[in-house]
């Protein structure tokens, strides 16, 4: 039997099931990979159109965090996620008259990953639930009026190449021509562009705690 996906605007009687997607969807050792409820919480007063949930057959299995900002389009200004997001705590940089999106996080229980799932949203088939959870979220910040959204990646492959620079490694594509690292690869498929590898992010050992910025400038076409 296909299984299907429910992508909506959570509410405050939510919170625990947020709070478990986030206890279970990053298994990576880092002090801010994962949202406390209190982060959650503040999350949810500053900018509830930010968030996106989805259940899988009314069971939580993934969600999607953003909020708004002012940038000047310098890639110079950028630094690293914990920075920009003031260490996920973002209602203290939200901006109701942000001109760009800002995507703080995609989290998918294992077990929903990789399944392309039927769902209550624009597009036209099945699709994986990280690519809905962004494609919504997309959606909602274009709708806002901004002029670009960015996001800063995890590159959860880097410790699989510790002898190449952090540059070099975001740069790094297979035989296909497909970008190496795994959420850089997603980023790409789903119409980024590669901004701006740092080589320090957040503290997130799978990534050797480095990061890429990309930008999105239009929404998801399908």
């Amino acid at each position: 039997m296909e299984r299907h996906a429910e992508l909506f605007s959570p509410e405050k009687t939510h919170l625990a099931a947020l709070a478990e997607i986030e206890r279970l969807a990053w298994a990576s050792q880092g002090e801010n990979i994962s949202a406390n409820i209190k982060k959650l919480e503040a999350r949810m007063e500053c900018f509830p159109a930010g968030i996106t949930l989805a259940t899988v057959d009314g069971l939580a299995a993934g969600s999607q965090y953003s909020f708004l900002l002012n940038w000047n389009g310098g890639a110079d200004s950028l630094t690293s996620w914990d920075d920009m997001t003031a260490n996920g705590w973002y209602n203290h940089v939200h901006r109701t008259d942000g001109n760009t999106g800002f995507l703080v996080g995609v989290g998918v229980i294992p077990n929903f990953r990789g399944e392309r799932l039927h769902h209550n949203l624009r597009w036209q088939g099945p699709f994986k639930l990280s690519e809905l959870l962004i494609a919504r979220t997309l959606d909602l910040l274009f709708a806002t009026g901004v002029k670009q959204v960015i996001g800063n990646a995890r590159v959860p492959g880097y410790h699989l190449r510790p002898n190449l620079s952090i540059e070099d490694y975001c740069s790094l594509r297979r035989e296909d021509n497909k970008l190496f690292d795994p959420v850089l690869r997603f980023h790409e498929h789903m119409g980024a562009q590669i901004l701006k590898p740092v080589p320090y992010s957040l503290e997130d050992a799978e990534s050797r705690d480095a990061g890429c910025w990309v930008i999105y400038k239009k929404p998801f076409e399908g």
